[in-house]
């Protein structure tokens, strides 16, 4: 599981929000920027996510829902 586009987009734009989550964290500021680019798993830890309620975020607009997308479709032809 990975946090949405929602908590990615809050980190990497304010500045604020990502220096409070790298104290929670243990980390550097440019980590956790870091750990946002790559949108790592370590952004759902139990104390980031804590953070994330305590910022006001409900589960729904913390975690990304992969059940949601639509399934890709590869074309047999082009993938020859």
């Amino acid at each position: 599981m990975k946090v949405s586009k929602i908590i990615i987009e809050k980190i990497l734009n304010d500045n604020n929000f990502s220096i409070e989550l790298a104290k929670r964290l243990g980390n550097q500021q440019q980590s956790v920027l870091g750990l946002a680019r790559r949108n790592s798993r370590n952004l759902t830890l139990w104390e980031a996510v804590l953070f994330y309620k305590e910022q006001g975020f409900t589960e729904e607009q913390i975690f990304h829902d992969f059940s949601s997308e639509k399934p890709v479709i590869v074309d047999k032809e082009l993938s020859n």
